[in-house]
């Protein structure tokens, strides 16, 4: 699979075709065969094999293509030339004014499940390149070190502010990914550049000529310069180039560790230095002595050369000293975190570890005080301009991109500056606060020989405690190994208490259950007994309202038998002259009650007899027997005599 994805590398650089379908079909026809594929799509030019040996390295034209090695992608056309120095790399030109806020697109063009996406982004107006790389870094996760930042319409430093001068029209910018970042498909290895060589694009201002050079990762930036004193007859030690990251070893470094993208631009120049004195290159001469050869003859200009930049060295001014990472008169703690780590990004590049932005206290609250299962190491950097360690540590060990990428993916990382002995009691008061005493004497007995420092924080059933201490001295293979070692104690230790947790959430979710279902139940057993007390008082209020009904019912009925009773006339006597009906009553149950009335009374007094003894016409029937009929619906105005209810008649009282 290694040897297709090279063959398409290959056929793409050589065909020009972009579309990689449209490159995998034409080596699929030709059995994935580069040559027969090249003389398909390219059938007027003569395609031959590559020579197995790279040619040596030789002065070309502008239009020629030097290359170290003899890959096909050597038949890549020729790069734009740089931008001549007398263009500033970032113009910031005081006419203008710039926007509180700038509208960018971001092009990601690394792969993956972004890969060609376009997402927009606000930049305040006074952004830098290095603070967008910042945000990117939080927003796609590609760290500033590992970024490629190109569409600006000229080249740019990290320090360089971002304005809507150095914006191309379309305000869209690409970002790519160096090869240390891990491809996933097609595209993304073949935006690498063809695997591990580095095309460099050097403009020799002195001689006004530019070169394509071709590299692998493992060259040495000091050798590349010796390749050009072959190219340019520019001796190293004259050579002054624009284009290499700052704070690198020139010396030691290698493309692949420099940073740089793989295809970059440079420009290389004769250092200018003073005009020698006639006198002083005779001294120079008489050094030489009177026998001198003529090989050491030849070498005096040299000599002169090297003695022309230590003059020019003794006419520049002394620089002006670094700053401290945390100056002495801070008084606010997270302003001093935010300054030494603004100043960390300027003394050693944009690879370095991203700092937290915060208290100490909310550095513990983002990494080991967080549940198990969300928990993290605290690394606490602790820094010392006194110490010799210092910058060999951080350029050698804590910035390198295997240490910066395991600490951002394992880590929060919080740093703090002990070069001023104020600076240094103040965080001897924070160890003692969130560590506890034993720490704070651990830090108090660091010598400075022995910093800088990393300490690895962890908590352990509760306990804020150190994990391990990582000291200056340490090479990058000791400080990863520590790091791992670390780790893998965290996690074993993590391991546990997420299985403890996991087991305490399970006991407080049964409790809580169980809580909210006696809750419930004592809940449902209260609106029970409310709607039982509620029942019998509505009940109880119904009884009473019912009695006092009645109680006016009867108040009334009483009223109205006591009035009836005395409007009754009285009962004739037996002596009577006037004809006397004898009436005999049968209640229900059988009883009976007799009465005379005078055969002229009206049925009327009949009825109001019967009401005031307790049957009223609405509630009761009064039945005769023959003819049968209901005598209280009759018309109440007649006489007794006419309903023929004389001289006597039983009449039976029944319930309506």
């Amino acid at each position: 699979m290694a040897e297709r994805e090279e063959i398409l590398a290959n056929f793409q650089a050589c065909s020009g075709i972009e579309d990689v379908g449209e490159a995998f079909m034409h080596l699929e026809a030709a059995n994935w065969n580069l040559l027969e594929a090249l003389q398909v799509v390219m059938p007027q030019e003569a395609t031959t094999a590559t020579p197995t040996h790279p040619p040596p390295l030789q002065s070309v034209s502008q239009q020629e293509v030097i290359s170290v090695d003899s890959s096909p992608e050597s038949l890549l056309p020729p790069p734009i030339p740089p931008l001549p120095p007398s263009i500033s790399p970032a113009p910031t030109p005081s006419s203008s004014h710039t926007p509180a806020v700038m509208d960018v697109n971001i092009q990601v063009l690394c792969g993956g499940a972004s890969e060609g996406s376009t997402f927009p982004l606000e930049l305040p107006g006074t952004t830098s390149v290095s603070e967008l790389r910042t945000m990117l870094h939080q927003l796609v996760g590609i760290n500033p070190c590992n970024q490629i930042l190109e569409g600006f319409k000229v080249p740019v430093e990290d320090s360089t502010m971002i304005t809507p001068e150095l914006l191309p029209e379309s305000r869209t910018l690409s970002l790519n990914a160096h090869a240390s970042v891990p491809y996933e498909n097609y595209f993304e290895r073949i935006n690498g550049a063809h695997g591990d060589h580095y095309l460099l694009l050097i403009h020799d201002e002195t001689g006004n000529q530019d070169y394509s050079l071709k590299f692998p990762g493992s060259k040495r930036i000091r050798e590349i310069k010796s390749d050009m004193h072959d190219l340019t007859s520019i001796a190293v030690r004259h050579q002054q180039w624009t284009g290499w990251p700052p704070n690198i070893d020139e010396e030691n470094a290698t493309l692949a560790s420099s940073g740089i993208s793989k295809q970059h631009h440079l420009t290389v120049r004769r250092a200018i230095t003073k005009e020698r004195t006639p006198k002083a290159q005779r001294k120079v001469l008489m050094d030489t002595g009177e026998n001198s050869s003529g090989d050491e003859f030849e070498d005096a200009p040299e000599l002169l050369n090297d003695d022309d930049d230590f003059l020019a060295m003794m006419d520049v001014p002394a620089t002006k000293k670094p700053q401290t990472l945390i100056p002495a008169d801070v008084d606010d703690e997270v302003m001093g975190v935010i300054h030494f780590s603004e100043e960390f990004r300027n003394r050693y590049g944009s690879c370095v570890p991203m700092f937290y932005q915060g208290s100490l206290e909310d550095a513990l609250k983002e990494s080991v005080l967080l549940p198990a299962k969300n928990r993290k190491l605290l690394a606490v950097y602790l820094h010392h301009d006194g110490s010799i360690l210092s910058n060999v540590f951080c350029s050698q060990a804590l910035c390198q991109v295997s240490v910066v990428d395991y600490l951002s993916a394992n880590f929060i990382v919080w740093g703090w500056d002990l070069t001023h002995e104020a600076n240094k009691a103040r965080l001897l008061n924070l160890v003692t606060t969130h560590f506890g005493s034993i720490a704070s004497t651990t830090v108090r007995n660091f010598n400075v020989d022995k910093l800088p420092a990393l300490l690895v924080i962890t908590r352990t059933r509760g306990v804020i405690e150190v994990l391990s201490v990582i000291h200056g001295n340490g090479v990058l293979d000791e400080v990863m190994t520590s790091l791992l070692h670390a780790t893998e104690m965290f996690e074993e230790q993590r391991a546990t208490e997420v299985h403890e947790e996991e087991a305490r959430d399970a006991r407080e979710a049964v409790k809580a259950e169980q809580d909210a279902a006696y809750m419930e139940s004592l809940k449902a057993d209260r609106a029970k007994a409310a709607a039982k007390k509620q029942a019998e008082m509505e009940e109880k209020e119904e009884r009473e309202r019912a009695e006092s009904l009645k109680q006016q019912e009867d108040a009334i009925k009483e009223a109205v038998r006591a009035s009836l009773e005395t409007d009754l006339p009285e009962e004739p006597d037996a002596d009577c002259h006037h004809p006397v009906s004898t009436l005999r009553f049968r209640i229900p149950g059988g009883e009976t009650f007799s009465r005379n009335f005078l055969a002229s009374t009206t049925l009327q007094v009949l009825l109001n007899f019967l009401h005031v003894k307790g049957y009223p016409a609405d509630e009761y029937k009064c039945l005769q027997s023959w003819p049968r009929r209901d005598v209280s619906s009759l018309d109440s105005s007649k006489t007794l005599m006419d309903y023929k209810l004389y001289p006597q008649e039983t009449l039976n009282i029944e319930e309506r």
